[in-house]
Order: C-alpha cells, then structure tokens, then sequence
C-alpha cells in the first residue's frame, strides 16, 4: 500500500497546550504510579492503594472522585462521568477517604477495592479513573488584582482484565510525515483498538532500497491503547537519504499479537 494511497485516511488536527507556573497545591503527588491494572475473573475481588503525599510545607487538602477516560489519536481526551462508557469499571469501586488533609511530608492512602460482577458474558478489558485533585487554599490576602491559581490533579488509571478473555485486534488509521528541527523525517501513525482488551503495541518498520536491501528497522515508543480509543506514534526515520522505499510497519502487541501493513514510502 503507498502512503500516497494510505494518507488520505489520516486527519491532521493541530492542538495547543497551554501552561503556567504550578502553585503549592502542586505538592501533592502520588508515589506509586497513575496507573492499577489487574486480572480477575467474573466474581473475584482485590484491594489496593494509591499513596498520596504532601511534599510541601504547609498543609494540604485533597478530594477524591471517579471519572471515566478516553482519547483519541487527535490529541482529544476526555473525563467523562463515572459510568458513561459501555467498559467502565466504575460501578465496581469502592474507594475511601473522598475528602482528607495532610499535613507537611505526610503520606496518606487511598484504599479501594474492586469488585468484578458474576456476569458470564463480561470479558476484556474494563477501566476508569479515580481523581485525586488538590484543593487550592483560600486567598486571605488584602491585596487587590488578578491572581491565577492552578489546581492539580491525578487521574489514577484503574484496569481490570477479565482473565485471558477478549478479542485483541488493532487497525492503522493513517499515516504522515513530518521533518523535524534537524530536517530528519519522521513518520507519524495513527492506530485504533477496535478490539475488547487493552493492547500495548511497540510499532516498528523496516524500510528497503530499490535493491531489496534493508537499511534499518525503526521504533517508536510502546503505548497502550484501550477498547475504542486511538493513539499516534512517532517513527524517526533519523539518517535515512531521500528516495523511494518498500516498507513493512509491524505493530507487535505479545502474546503473538502481532499487526502490519506493507507500503511504499517516498521521502
């Protein structure tokens, strides 16, 4: 397939992020990972915790709430409601404290506990988040004047994998190429799972000469991507001379879930 052919399906989107300096409330951190994935059976249960700590000197308040999450390969992400996608596991947490202070260089943990329902016909991947947002204090100040405080907060990845169930299946969206500060090409490749259990694709592609010679094989940093969501990932084709070239892009997700095309690549 050329990717003169294949581009057409690729919507580019351009998206900013806008940032500014973090204020105390960004002494809030959470010490062991954004991101709780577990196997278990219909029936099952297990517990766990999120470590929440105050890494600054003065006091702190943080709530806790659920939301469902979603992206897509166009930058758009999104917190939707607990409970709004047909694979939250929303429903099946319990989580506490909802509210709680911590004081100077204390750690405090967040208990929940997920049960998995008796229902025969549950199978793949299911996930929400639990939100753990820092308050920002009370400005008592007497000054006059805008003042902008940011508020940070923590969306703790909860996934549930219904044992080895679910079917894995991941399809190209797109393709594009972009030259960076260097002039070097980069490919960039938009990838859906329409599968049902979450996939973690480490893509690579291995380009050819006119001769059939390989002259490297390429790879992007490994991702994962739940059922329904999409995810771009960026190929750096450093050192790589202009010209036409056979290509074959392997998305490998293990277990012998392995995906790819064939194509042309013109630089």
């Amino acid at each position: 397939m050329s990717l003169k052919k294949f581009i057409y399906f690729f919507i580019p989107v351009l998206f900013f992020v806008l940032t500014s300096p973090l204020t105390s409330v960004a002494n809030i951190v959470i010490l062991n990972g954004l991101t709780h994935e577990n196997t278990a059976e219909a029936g099952e249960n297990y517990r766990e915790g999120i470590q929440v700590q105050n890494a600054g000197t003065e006091p702190r308040s943080v709530k806790v709430y659920q939301r469902d999450y979603w992206y897509s390969f166009t930058g758009e992400n999104r917190h939707d409601e607990a409970g709004t996608l047909p694979r939250s596991n929303a429903a099946w947490i319990n989580y506490s404290p909802t509210l709680v202070t911590l004081q100077p260089d204390e750690t405090v943990v967040i208990d929940f506990e997920v049960t998995v329902p008796q229902i025969d016909s549950l199978k793949g991947t299911y996930w929400s988040v639990i939100m753990v947002e820092g308050i920002q204090p009370q400005d008592t100040s007497a000054s006059n004047g805008v003042k902008i405080h940011t508020a940070i907060r923590y969306a703790v990845q909860i996934i549930t994998n219904i044992g080895n169930t679910g079917k894995r299946d991941l399809q190209f969206l797109g393709l594009e190429l972009e030259a960076d500060e260097n002039n070097n090409q980069i490919l960039n490749v938009a990838l859906e799972n329409t599968g049902e259990r979450i996939l973690k694709p480490e893509l690579n592609i291995e380009l050819f000469n006119g001769e059939g010679e390989s002259i490297g094989v390429f790879k992007a940093e490994r991702r994962k991507t739940y059922p329904t969501t999409s995810i771009l990932l960026k190929l750096p084709l450093e050192g790589v001379k202009p010209g036409e070239y056979a290509a074959v892009l392997i998305a490998d997700c293990d277990e012998d879930n392995i995906f790819g095309t064939n194509l042309t690549l013109e630089l």
